[in-house]
């Protein structure tokens, strides 16, 4: 695996990071949990130190399931990986079938309500990448 620093940051990742949107969001039945966690394990022992997720990438049922899955996953490797998440969009939950709607909102409240949410999904003290 190649590794890269991350601009000035000094942040040094795996050139090639793994998108985890697919394995609960967007793309039909979410991924068996087991699988996803076995698959995670397999891409930190492949050399993988960058994963990415987002506060959103969920069901309609669990919105925060791909941050709580990785929070399980990833817990045992913390020390040797990089968590990217996003955030900036709040839930409204009129809706009740389907998917919530999402609103935009990076107002300085709800980034802190969503960074603190995502710290204790992922089971982490911090975030080296936040969008």
């Amino acid at each position: 695996m190649e590794y890269r620093v991350l601009g000035l940051s000094g942040l040094r990742v795996s050139a090639i990071g793994l998108g985890c949107m697919g394995m609960s969001h967007a793309y039909g039945t979410p991924a068996d949990k087991k699988e996803m966690t076995e698959l995670l394990a397999l891409a930190v022992d492949m050399g993988y130190t960058l994963f990415d997720t987002a506060e959103v990438y969920g069901t309609s049922t669990n919105p925060h399931d791909n941050e709580e899955l990785l929070g399980n996953a990833l817990k045992a490797f913390r020390d040797k990986i990089v968590i990217a998440s996003k955030f900036g969009l709040t839930f409204d939950k009129s809706n009740e079938y389907g998917p919530y709607p999402l609103i935009l909102d990076s107002k300085p409240k709800n980034i802190r309500i969503a960074v603190e949410g995502s710290l204790t999904r992922l089971k982490t003290d911090h975030l080296a990448l936040g969008d």
